[in-house]
């Protein structure tokens, strides 16, 4: 029979588990909602290309300019619309540098959770916190696929970006 301060510490133990799960919990709904949120910027971005595109084959054809010549031409008679397109590309190549950084979060973030997972694993092997710790080795593979699929979607937005910026690279 555990004696009175090995109770007390087990009891502790599971209770600091158990705030563990909650917060990691909450984490993982974030990460959860960044992966919708990137998924959703790679179909917006992928969109707003094919309707970039589609206006400068417009102009090209409405104005009688080649693509190389249309920056120029727009900047000469409508500035406005120039300015535009100008700031988008600028708008791209910062979020692209703001994506490589998240990559590098996430990254970081896959090596802390491999640690902590390794972790609550042999926790888990302790019989005296094996079903307190079973949710937490699961919440922790969980978030560590998710970093991964996340810098995997990543990429793919900063290459949409790289496809709008390079089609403006005149626009500057």
């Amino acid at each position: 029979m555990p004696n009175e301060v090995e109770k007390e510490f087990i009891s502790k133990a599971k209770k600091e588990i158990l705030e563990r799960i909650k917060k990691e919990t909450k984490m993982l709904d974030d990460l959860k909602k960044e992966k919708n949120e990137l998924i959703n910027a790679i179909d917006g971005y992928e969109n707003y290309y094919q309707n970039l595109s589609h206006f400068i084959i417009e102009s090209m054809q409405e104005f009688t300019k080649t693509e190389e010549d249309l920056p120029k031409y727009f900047k000469s008679h409508i500035n406005g619309t120039y300015q535009e397109y100008v700031q988008i590309r600028l708008d791209a190549l910062n979020e692209i540098k703001a994506l490589s950084r998240y990559i590098q979060h996430c990254k970081r973030e896959i090596n802390n959770n491999k640690r902590t997972l390794k972790f609550y694993r042999s926790q888990y092997l302790d019989s005296d916190f094996f079903d307190e710790c079973l949710p937490l080795v699961e919440i922790y593979q969980e978030k560590i696929e998710l970093y991964e699929e996340n810098i995997k979607l990543t990429e793919n937005t900063i290459e949409k970006l790289q496809k709008i910026a390079k089609k403006l690279e005149n626009w500057a």
